[in-house]
């Protein structure tokens, strides 16, 4: 590898805990999940050849932050209606920066939570939280998973029709009245 070449890059996507933050690196021949807590930090890789699945669910966190910061706006834009003047422009200040970030909120798009699946195990991956970015971290890791893996076959992406198990003749055909249905007991 060349001198000063670039072995890590920087992946969209980063989570924030109240101490802790974590980071998604696209290496040469896997993925690289970074955990910082405090004074230490925690590595885990993902090679491509190892990656079976990245499965993303829709939350429903930005409504309920959507809401909060809503409520939480008005609130404060009803204290500074009814205060006096030194109080005023210190509601104003807090509504408006309540308002602000309702705005980033809304504009940073749909949230989301994303796993990833290898044979032995299914990963957080804690970083990738809004839609936008995981879909740029998937369209930078499905090109270098097919490269691994080779590419997935047409024919294994069509879902498959239902089974349907027929019934033996004997039952679906009615009894008629007063006989005795077949069993399989033995009786002395």
């Amino acid at each position: 590898m060349p001198r000063g070449a670039k072995v890590y890059w920087r992946l969209p996507g980063r989570g924030a805990g109240l101490l802790s933050y974590s980071r998604l690196w696209l290496g040469p021949d896997h993925l690289l999940l970074a955990r910082t807590a405090f004074f230490s930090e925690e590595y885990k890789r993902f090679y491509f050849r190892d990656i079976q699945a990245v499965v993303t669910r829709r939350t429903t966190l930005r409504e309920i932050l959507n809401a909060i910061l809503a409520v939480t706006g008005i609130v404060f834009g009803v204290m500074c209606v009814f205060t006096t003047s030194g109080l005023r422009v210190f509601f104003f200040v807090m509504t408006g920066s309540v308002l602000v970030a309702l705005l980033v909120n809304w504009l940073c798009g749909p949230t989301c939570v994303c796993h990833l699946r290898t044979a032995v195990q299914t990963e957080e991956l804690s970083p990738l939280k809004r839609f936008r970015a995981t879909r740029k971290v998937i369209e930078r890791l499905k090109p270098k998973i097919q490269a691994a893996q080779g590419a997935l076959a047409p024919e294994l992406l069509r879902p498959r029709p239902p089974v349907v198990y027929a019934a033996a003749p004997s039952e679906t055909a009615a009894q008629p009245a007063g006989q005795a249905t077949p069993s399989n007991e033995i009786f002395p």
